[in-house]
């Protein structure tokens, strides 16, 4: 009777235990497992991503960039003409006018300089420029301004305004004083005539 070697036994056992787990890896439940997720998932990423990428665009694109440099050039443009300085002007006078009327309530006053601190007339203004001139208008006045002759324009503004006004003033009193006598002429020549009787001295 042959003996049993244990050793080739054991291995016969390894080998026979290796192909039925094989098999059962290729036709059980693990091999339904391994199926590839459906994508559906992968369209609000997709959609998430187009928005994430306008955005970049709409804030960072060539159109953004263009916007912010006409901003800028408005910008400089307003500094060179003290656009600024006249705002200030502007809301002394107001603050001028509101300050000599009785009607205000108590604190008006602090409460609309507080509102002044945080609103800029220049922030406001910015976007009249932007509509009304193009960005080859905007650096041809800016050439002009920063140039000698236009630096000598803009010293001149307060003068020339200065008399303006007072040619202005003078000018509406000569009218005014032309439009009286042309009513009392024709008030004048509205009222009739006395009749002269006979033997009646003029």
């Amino acid at each position: 009777m042959r003996s049993i070697n244990p050793l080739a036994s054991w291995r016969w056992c390894l080998l026979a235990v290796l192909a039925v787990g094989c098999a059962h890896s290729s036709t059980g439940p693990a091999a339904v497992t391994a199926e590839p997720a459906p994508r559906a998932q992968a369209a609000p990423v997709d959609a998430n991503l187009a928005e994430a990428r306008a955005l970049t665009d709409q804030m960072f694109g060539p159109e953004a960039q263009a916007t912010q440099r006409k901003q800028r050039k408005v910008r400089r443009l307003m500094v060179l003409t003290g656009a600024e300085d006249t705002g200030r002007q502007m809301l002394e006078m107001m603050t001028s006018h509101f300050e000599q009327s009785s009607s205000i309530p108590p604190g008006f006053m602090e409460k609309f300089r507080e509102a002044a601190q945080q609103e800029s007339i220049v922030d406001l203004l910015v976007p009249v420029y932007m509509k009304h001139f193009s960005e080859e208008d905007l650096d041809a006045a800016i050439t002009f301004h920063e140039s000698p002759a236009g630096k000598r324009f803009l010293a001149a503004q307060p003068r020339v305004l200065q008399e303006a006004k007072e040619v202005g003033e003078q000018w509406g009193v000569r009218l005014a004083e032309k439009a009286l006598r042309a009513l009392v002429k024709e008030e004048s020549e509205r009222k009739p005539t006395p009749a002269r009787h006979e033997g009646q001295e003029l």
